[in-house]
């Protein structure tokens, strides 16, 4: 079985009287099949397992710590049967965007949505400094940054739902200045500046396929991954959804509260420099944010040019509008 010519589509729990399995469901180009992957004496071990490799095939941020968690005192045969498998499921979707549809509708156990992000880094053994606790608040060594294990958390469950709330924001009012409804009825862009100056007179085409980078970059979070940008309009929509994002979390207090409501505290919440510092890959795009000059239509195409480095979306997707 190479790889090239396989699409992992997603990871099912099969339960039966005496043996409760994991099934890959697997295309060779020829229509979707299930295969056995392992099998477990329990229910919980093959639910938790399809989850986490589930997670696994999305690129959710938590999902190696979710492996290692099912897979600790697992039976051996299950332990290597899985080590073989992900260094294929860590490229099987480069190929394939479209194969992560099936995962993506599948119903999360444990944990979904904002929660798949990480509170804390500590693995809570921490072999620099001791036996980290409350997220090693109370830790000297991490407080003065001398350990390397215990690094903050990138993007924790509050910094993500507030930064998430930005992207559906920005999302309708790229949308509302397209279709003239909302905020920009009259036809100018709306107060916010999700429509930077420099594609403001660009065709319906275009902007709706700029609107849609902000849903990408949530779809993104929702699915407890790093919104990662893969064109140029990604990183001008995210970079204006974290300038965004901070605006809320200084100036809206009642609305961030609602939106930590049930969400963990994280020593690492809310640094949005932090954001601009590892999710982009470079700081090119930035001269765009405030170009007022209008671009050339070839020119503008660009910004949709896929980056080779990163996963590709599926071109397939529909518009949310």
């Amino acid at each position: 079985m190479s790889a090239s010519s396989t699409s992992y589509l997603a990871f099912v729990p099969q339960h039966a009287p005496t043996t409760h399995s994991v099934l890959a469901m697997i295309d060779r180009g020829d229509g979707p099949e299930a295969e056995t992957l392992v099998s477990f004496s329990d229910a919980p071990s093959a639910t938790m397992l399809a989850a986490a490799l589930n997670g696994f095939l999305l690129h959710q941020v938590t999902a190696e710590r979710r492996l290692e968690a099912v897979l600790d005192g697992a039976p051996d045969p299950v332990r290597k049967a899985v080590s073989a498998l992900l260094p294929v499921l860590a490229t099987a979707t480069a190929d394939d965007p479209a194969a992560l549809r099936v995962a993506r509708q599948l119903p999360t156990v444990g944990d979904d949505g904002f929660l798949l992000f990480p509170t804390t880094n500590c693995p809570g053994r921490c072999e620099v400094c001791g036996t980290c606790r409350d997220d090693c608040v109370g830790c000297s060594e991490c407080a003065d940054g001398g350990c390397e294990v215990c690094l903050p958390v990138t993007l924790t469950p509050r910094t993500a739902a507030v930064l998430g709330h930005a992207l559906a924001i920005l999302a309708d009012e790229a949308y509302d200045y397209i279709y003239r409804t909302g905020m920009c009825r009259d036809g100018t862009p709306g107060p916010l500046g999700a429509v930077v100056p420099c594609v403001a007179d660009q065709d319906e085409w275009f902007l709706r396929r700029y609107a849609r980078a902000f849903d990408d970059l949530s779809s993104d979070l929702q699915i407890g991954r790093f919104p990662t940008p893969t064109c140029t309009a990604e990183e001008i929509a995210l970079d204006l959804a974290i300038q965004d994002a901070e605006r809320l979390y200084d100036d809206e207090d009642e609305l961030v509260a609602d939106l930590e409501t049930e969400l963990p505290a994280s020593r690492s919440d809310y640094n949005w420099d932090t954001l601009q510092d590892v999710l982009f890959q470079d700081k090119d795009y930035e001269g765009l944010l405030s170009y007022r000059i209008p671009l050339e239509r070839d020119e503008a195409e660009r910004w949709f040019e896929e980056f080779g480095n990163v996963p590709p979306r599926d071109r397939h997707r529909g518009f949310r509008r």
